[in-house]
């Protein structure tokens, strides 16, 4: 990461959509556990938009080693600048 300047790796939390409660045919995949368990580094994953049925969809990025704090800021400045987070209907703001 440092000798090409990356403060951290991109990708989606999940290869698909999630699946209905009991569907266990539909295709799955987690990336969630592959990269920042293994490695230590710290992960987060933000809003990233909606599937075509209104299902949230993740992002999620690896920060590098020890900084927490900038994967944090990246993840707050991302969701500001995208405006995909959208609070659960079923719970009042908590503004």
């Amino acid at each position: 990461m440092d000798r090409h300047e990356i403060d951290a790796l991109i990708f989606p939390s999940w290869n698909n959509p999630a699946r209905k409660i009991g569907d266990r045919k539909s295709p799955h995949g987690n990336n969630s556990p592959q990269i920042a368990p293994h490695t230590g580094q710290p992960a987060i994953t933000v809003p990233m938009g909606f599937t075509s049925q209104g299902l949230p969809v993740g992002l999620q990025m690896l920060g590098r080693p020890w900084d927490e704090g900038g994967l944090i800021r990246l993840g707050y400045a991302y969701e500001q600048a995208t405006g995909h987070r959208r609070p659960p209907k079923l719970f009042p703001s908590l503004k």
